[in-house]
């Protein structure tokens, strides 16, 4: 009888790994579908399922098994160090946030910083090039946001800029390290600005106050190329959809990269695979997945099915620039 008991077991343990299912361990880590496994991720994405706000590591080489490294929801924006070993993001239950660290290999993942009085909605959290501090956005009063860096211990907080008459958010670290670009605009309203802030002291100074004719705010995140020569970020337009657009940092001209074929459809929180290239959300067709595309191509390929919100980092690790996927985020 017992015998008999584990043959049902096994025979639907199988089942369920045929239909990519899984069953999660306690604490929010590991698990896999569609068969593939956390410990053989080389390179690819990190993404966001829309229906359960989970994170989901899609490696590149096979876009259809993803594995679940999450089982608590309320996960946004999740970003790669540099060297592709872990995933930083936010999770938001209630009014509560915090970010979190997870090894690419799977496991429970670490609590770096949680939401208190003064530090409200914690989101999208950004690796700095060399793996050691992250950049985020959080609310610090009704009206303000502001930018913060942290070590990836969870010491050494600091404030960097906001919490006034202007709001500060996305950050997104240039290639050298000592700078941010941020997101700005008068609090309470609208990211209408683009602005670099000195790391070391919070100086900010002015990349552009007009992102065209076009565009009325950036939406979710703006995010440095890889070269540090352009910015790529989701506009909103004035029929209220968002677009992709990318900002030529030295001369100030914006451009927009695609433009669906129904003018319902929203793309958004886009991410660099490369210099050349990017990945970004669409809602295209009644589903959210997730488009490669060339810089100036205006044609994407499906790069991650039903998936948001992707960071990408390269095969091979020391060749992913620090906001290719992200290092970047609102």
């Amino acid at each position: 009888m017992r015998r008999s008991l584990w043959c049902v077991i096994a025979v639907a343990a199988l089942v369920l790994e045929f239909q990519g299912c899984s069953l999660l361990g306690g604490g929010g880590g590991g698990g896999g579908t569609g068969g593939g496994s956390a410990s053989s991720f080389t390179g690819g994405f990190a993404t966001v399922r829309k229906d359960d706000r989970n994170l989901f590591l899609t490696d590149e080489r096979d876009v259809n098994s993803p594995v679940q490294l999450t089982s608590t929801g309320g996960v946004s924006m999740p970003s790669f160090s540099r060297d592709g070993r872990q995933v930083v993001f936010a999770r938001k239950a209630g009014t509560d946030s915090e970010l979190l660290l997870v090894p690419v290999t799977g496991g429970t993942p670490s609590t770096l910083v949680r939401s208190s009085p003064t530090q409200q909605n914690l989101r999208t959290p950004v690796f700095s090039p060399d793996g050691q501090r992250i950049a985020f956005a959080y609310d610090e009063n009704a009206t303000s946001s502001s930018v913060g860096v942290v070590n990836v211990d969870g010491s050494g907080f600091r404030k960097l800029i906001g919490g006034g008459a202007l709001a500060y958010a996305s950050p997104s670290w240039f290639p050298d390290g000592a700078s941010l670009l941020v997101s700005a605009g008068n609090a309470g309203l609208t990211q209408t600005q683009v602005e670099r802030v000195d790391v070391a002291t919070g100086n900010p100074t002015s990349i552009t106050n007009t992102l065209g004719a076009e565009v009325l705010s950036i939406a979710s995140r703006i995010v440095v190329s890889p070269d540090g020569q352009r910015a790529v970020f989701d506009g909103r337009v004035s029929s209220g959809v968002t677009r992709i657009f990318v900002l030529d940092l030295g001369t100030k001209v914006t451009t927009r990269q695609r433009t669906p074929a129904s003018g319902a459809v929203n793309d958004s929180a886009p991410s660099w695979v490369s210099s050349s290239s990017f990945v970004f959300s669409s809602d295209e067709g009644g589903n959210d997945q997730a488009y490669r595309q060339a810089l100036g191509s205006m044609n994407a390929t499906l790069a991650v099915p039903l998936a948001i919100e992707p960071a990408y980092v390269a095969s091979s690790p020391g060749t992913v620039a620090p906001d290719a996927g992200v290092d970047g985020g609102p």
